[in-house]
């Protein structure tokens, strides 16, 4: 029997601060690109989203599931209705995210209703939403690129906003 061996090269390194918690993340992707991984660990306080993972689920594990969409407008149009909640992004998030990429094609109207991140550069962009845990410490990041790679770093504080708040509504902070 032969053993596999896949070779991982981490392409990115994030410090990521919120208002109230921290972690870091090594982003590391397959030779190929087909697949990335983020490893990921708490830092300061811990309250943090990584520790309190820990603790609930009793040690490290699959945090969440990420997943292409060609239309994430239409996907999450499709969603509406349905039980799956997802992160609220604060309105004012909304009031200079176009201007800082004016090239994106999608409504925005939609992408404001659905609480849509955005993210880029000059080259393309990208647009993620995250859900809220759906089964056990499980939740989805729906994902849409446009000539984008990147991990949507220019949303990691409203992200990190996002989850602080829902860890103060389940008293965690």
């Amino acid at each position: 029997m032969g053993v596999l061996v896949i070779s991982i090269t981490e392409v990115r390194y994030f410090d990521i601060k919120g208002s109230q918690t921290a972690l870091i993340s090594y982003a590391l992707r397959s030779p190929d690109g087909s697949f990335c991984i983020p490893i990921n660990e708490g830092k300061g306080s811990d309250k943090n989203q990584i520790d309190e993972y820990l603790r609930e689920y009793d040690g490290p594990g699959v945090q969440h599931l990420a997943f292409r969409s060609r239309d994430i407008v239409a996907s999450l149009d499709a969603m509406e209705g349905t039980s799956i909640q997802t992160l609220d992004i604060i309105p004012e998030y909304y009031d200079t995210i176009f201007d800082k990429l004016p090239q994106v094609t999608e409504d925005r109207d939609r992408i404001k209703h659905h609480q849509i991140l955005v993210d880029g550069d000059e080259d393309g962009y990208l647009l993620q939403i995250f859900t809220k845990n759906l089964f056990g410490p499980i939740f989805i990041e729906i994902i849409q690129r446009k000539n984008n790679l990147g991990f949507g770093e220019g949303n990691f504080k409203a992200l990190f906003e996002s989850i602080e708040r829902d860890q103060q509504r389940r008293g965690v902070l």
